[in-house]
């Protein structure tokens, strides 16, 4: 699937139109397909009916067509089945995308708790460090008189 699945990168609406395009080309690939198969059932049906009328000719050429749209119906069954995987996988990732700038803002609170947390308990020991540095240099100026 490789790398068109990759849109942990991208932010909510980016990935949201990303994931949108990827639905409307397998909506128009399902079309697509679903136009082959009628034209298929035609040429089918004109292949019997060459056969019917001993036109070796018509029925050799209504044949190959029938050949090549169902070759055809293939590729676009086959490229609905890629789109519909890599879909279901983008669904997947979109949510994680969308939750994911709440999850940012809720690390980021509280790693600033935590920094803030930190913040006071290096104020408070530096204001005690002060504290007994001011007292010792009392301390000592009252042994010096």
């Amino acid at each position: 699937m490789g790398t068109d699945t990759d849109i942990d990168f991208m932010d909510y609406e980016s990935a949201r139109d990303y994931v949108l395009n990827f639905i409307t080309t397998l909506k128009k690939t399902q079309k697509e397909r679903s136009s082959v198969q009628e034209e298929l059932y035609l040429w089918q049906n004109r292949a019997g009916l060459a056969e019917e009328r001993l036109e070796p000719l018509l029925k050799k050429g209504a044949e190959e067509r029938v050949a090549e749209l169902e070759a055809k119906s293939g590729l676009l069954l086959q490229e609905e089945e890629d789109l519909t995987r890599k879909i279901s996988i983008l669904r997947e990732k979109l949510k994680v995308i969308k939750i994911r700038p709440a999850l940012s803002v809720d690390t980021l609170l509280g790693q600033t708790e935590m920094d803030s947390e930190d913040l006071l308990d290096k104020q408070i020991k530096e204001e005690e460090a002060k504290q007994a540095l001011d007292a010792l240099k009392k301390k000592i100026e009252q042994e010096g008189e």
